[in-house]
């Protein structure tokens, strides 16, 4: 009798975990769709949970002005369920443009989460998902974010974070493009430590600022035409800096929670 209980609850030991390695590709998608509130979405998922694919679609939002974006190609992920039953997440996201390398996430009981290197490169265009003031500026090009580690555990961050905004355009001026910026945050969080700064381009931006322990930004730089540009060029970036900021001689001031 015991020994086929043994039999009978190994078998539903291989079956559930058959059918949980098995479990469909839908059911990330709608966990992705349900935890980012619709932002992200994954179209056209096809595998298993544990490994599959699909297309990545981003809704910015009402306040960006645009509907959907699409981004070429699909992502693949692969999932560790025997660790996952371990009390480990060892996830592993793919995408030949989105990401310069794979993206690795671990995870574990605690709640510490650590992701490894890589760069992350989206459209500029889902900028204006975050409200002021890209829904004004709305702003075209290519952004990136990229890390060497980060661990986040306890709503504390370890590591500094590297974006740019390259090929930049806006819906304010037809000057196309019109810089590449860089923004460092360093320091973790709290106490993160921001510095914006420009690579190149006829539009100069620059600025320093902090997020607080309660998250929040304050920033003060500014915005101008850099002296040596044409008189041509400038005339078609005045109106974009006159709306960045209030005017300060040749300048537009920059700020956010001052």
């Amino acid at each position: 009798m015991l020994r086929a209980l043994l039999y009978a609850l190994a078998a539903a030991a291989s079956i559930g975990a058959t059918a949980l390695v098995m479990a469909p590709a839908q059911w990330v998608a709608s966990a992705v769709a349900r935890a980012t509130e619709d932002h992200i979405l994954l179209a056209e998922a096809s595998g298993s949970a544990w490994r599959g694919r699909a297309s990545v679609v981003l809704s910015p939002g009402p306040d960006g002005g645009i509907a959907r974006i699409s981004l070429p190609e699909s992502l693949s992920w692969q999932l560790s369920p025997w660790r996952l039953l371990a009390g480990t997440v060892d996830l592993t996201l793919t995408h030949p443009s989105a990401l310069l390398r794979p993206l690795q996430l671990r995870a574990d009981l605690s709640g510490r989460i650590e992701l490894l290197a890589t760069t992350v490169r989206l459209p500029a265009t889902v900028l204006a998902g975050l409200g002021a003031p890209f829904n004004t500026i709305r702003p075209g090009g290519l952004i990136s974010l990229a890390w060497q580690r980060l661990e986040i555990h306890r709503g504390s961050l370890q590591g500094d974070l590297v974006g740019e905004w390259q090929f930049a355009t806006s819906a304010l001026t037809t000057v196309a493009p019109f810089g590449h910026y860089r923004l460092l945050a360093e320091g973790g969080f709290p106490g993160t430590r921001l510095k914006l700064s420009t690579l190149s381009g006829p539009l100069e931006l620059t600025g320093d600022g902090t997020i607080d322990k309660g998250g929040t930004v304050k920033f003060a730089g500014r915005a101008r035409t850099l002296p040596s540009v044409d008189a041509s060029t400038r005339a078609q970036l005045a109106g974009m800096v006159l709306l960045l900021g209030p005017r300060d001689g040749d300048s537009a001031i920059l700020s956010i929670g001052h």
